[in-house]
């Protein structure tokens, strides 16, 4: 076997190697851009998450108040001295529109 048999063997398995080299940085290129959209993804469901807890929150409000029933009683008591002595009383009541009375 001559000199540069043994030379371009040894070359063979250069350009080889390189091009593991390569080829494996081309896959950890690829890993990176997937571990970023990973990423992307987390924040994304991280947001939905807080909305979901906020709408069960709401939702959780809303089954503990569906018998509260919101009554506002306002009584106005006057006096006058003209009437000899005779008491006013006006009363207003609301109740909430929304409220199971509606």
């Amino acid at each position: 076997m001559a000199y540069s048999e043994i030379v371009n063997e040894i070359q063979e398995q250069m350009d080889d190697v390189t091009a593991q080299i390569t080829s494996n940085n081309v896959a950890i290129e690829e890993k990176q851009a997937e571990l970023a959209d990973l990423q992307n993804r987390i924040h994304e469901l991280q947001q939905q998450m807080q909305g979901l807890e906020a709408l069960k929150a709401n939702a959780e409000q809303l089954v503990a108040s569906q018998n509260d029933v919101n009554v506002n009683l306002n009584v106005n008591v006057s006096a006058d001295s003209n009437t000899n002595g005779n008491i006013t009383v006006a009363s207003g009541s609301s109740i909430n529109q929304d409220g199971p009375f509606s």
